[in-house]
């Protein structure tokens, strides 16, 4: 005769870093918070629409930024490039490109759904978290910047949280870095600096010099390799590179650019080397830009007076006007908003108006943000440009600064048969009370009275029902922690 051994305890696994168990009074609150959110988004006629989690790498690394690329959970697998997502807006403009393109204008998507990044956990921030936001997809100019601001303060509003919203626009630093001979990778420091800069966080511009403007061997090189190469066509030039690039093994198929981008930067490099001094004059308008901040009749004369000084175009100043106009007309109170106009928010597909909006009572957990990318439709291939503008938020975040009640519980009951012979009695009776609203349990375990009545104290129900076969009914009120028989 043989006998079947127990099997031996394994180790238990542990959660992975960075992410949450939810547990059942978290979840639902924060379903709660999710439902007034979408009543809110729905009002202002936005539709949602759910995107894959998982999408070619290669849709978030065009114009993300170093920080975002660093962030992503990517990987291959067959053969291609894959990512989960760090964001919806990318993947949202990849649905518009795939399906809405021939839609009239202008188009309101909003979502939600699990985004992750790979950063440091902390306080408030988890490398899994929930994303809720909006598009606003072929709107120009300040009137859908305002829109997409109000909608913002109106969702954290209808949650019983004061917003305090911080205004800033990208075009100003764009411009000026558009004037110098910069390559692409400089002008991408310059803009993650400039964000850093603005929240106090130091930077290190001659220590970052050599990887940015490249050693003398290195320019003395290229500028012989551009001089034998400066006859050719240019259409042939860039045929030349791409093939070269990917006949020594180096990666075009996926990065913060695309292969095209790839090798006109190539090209560029073998036209002029950064220089130097260069981009010292942009680290110096981007810590002089970043430094400014505070309330709108404070900083718009200041910034007037700097975009005079470096002759810059003033349509960014008169868009923050429009804006803050606007704003004042949906009645959001002036003293709500600061204006950073060193804001960059790390992502490089922004082109005008950016925002980030805390509570009024913290400046350090932001709640949500967003703001302009007129240009990223065509960058992931849409066929005409699409100016657009949107925001997200973390729904965690947000649920823990909520200050409204949760809503009133049903009544719970637990229905438990007094034998084995009176559970379909029992059963019947737990379906009409599911029916009226009640949450209702039964009793799976065939429990006794007493055990049944301690289960439910522990388990905070309000009713103890017992069947018998006979579908006799007894019953037990349970009232804080004990029933009314102790």
């Amino acid at each position: 005769m043989t006998t079947t051994q127990p099997p031996e305890s394994l180790p238990a696994l542990e959660r992975v870093r960075g992410m949450q168990d939810v547990g059942p009074a978290r979840y639902r609150r924060r379903q709660h918070i999710l439902q007034r959110i979408q009543r809110v988004i729905e009002r202002h006629g936005y539709e949602f629409v759910e995107t894959p989690i998982l999408e070619p790498t290669e849709l978030f690394l065009r114009k993300a930024g170093p920080e975002r690329i660093a962030q992503l959970y990517a990987f291959t697998f067959r053969n291609r490039e894959l990512a989960l997502r760090p964001e919806h807006t990318a993947s949202i403009l990849r649905y518009y490109i795939d399906a809405r393109q021939n839609d009239p204008l202008p188009l309101r998507l909003a979502y939600v759904g699990p985004v992750f990044r790979y950063e440091r956990p902390q306080a408030g921030r988890t490398r899994q978290f929930t994303e809720i936001g909006c598009e606003l997809l072929g709107a120009p100019g300040a009137s859908g910047d305002a829109e997409i601001i109000h909608l913002a303060c109106e969702i954290l509003e209808s949650l019983g949280i004061v917003p305090r919203v911080v205004v800033g626009h990208v075009g100003i630093v764009l411009a000026y870095l558009e004037r110098l001979p910069l390559r692409q990778r400089a002008r991408d420091w310059l803009l993650w600096s400039m964000e850093r800069l603005r929240k106090g966080q130091p930077v290190d511009l001659e220590g970052e010099l050599p990887g940015l403007i490249g050693n003398a061997t290195v320019a003395e090189v290229t500028r012989q390799l551009g001089e034998k190469l400066g006859d050719l066509d240019r259409t042939e030039l860039e045929r030349l590179v791409l093939a070269l690039l990917q006949e020594v093994g180096v990666q075009v198929a996926s990065g913060s650019r695309s292969p095209d981008e790839i090798v006109r930067g190539v090209i560029a490099k073998l036209d002029r080397q950064t220089d130097a001094d260069a981009l010292r004059r942009g680290f110096a308008f981007a810590r002089e830009l970043a430094g400014i901040t505070g309330t709108p009749d404070v900083v718009l004369p200041e910034l007037r007076r700097l975009i005079t000084r470096y002759e810059l175009d003033p349509a960014p100043l008169r868009q923050l006007d429009e804006v803050l106009t606007l704003l004042a007309g949906y009645g959001v109170p002036a003293e709500r908003i600061v204006l950073a106009p060193g804001m960059a928010r790390g992502l490089h597909y922004y082109s005008g108006i950016l925002f980030e909006i805390y509570t009024e009572a913290s400046t350090e957990l932001q709640l949500c943000g967003g703001g302009r990318y007129d240009d990223l439709a065509q960058l992931l291939g849409a066929r005409a440009p699409l100016p657009a503008c949107g925001f997200a938020g973390g729904l965690e975040r947000i649920t823990d600064a909520a200050t409204v009640p949760d809503p009133a519980p049903a009544p719970r009951f637990l229905v438990a048969a007094r034998t084995p012979q009176a559970l379909p009695q029992a059963e019947a009776l737990a379906e009409r009370l599911r029916a009226q609203g009640a949450v209702v349990e039964l009793d799976v375990r065939q429990r006794s009275v007493s055990a049944n009545r301690r289960y439910a104290r522990r388990r905070g129900f309000q009713r103890l029902v017992v069947v018998d076969p006979a579908g006799a009914v007894e019953e037990w009120e349970l009232v804080e922690g004990r029933d009314e028989d102790e």
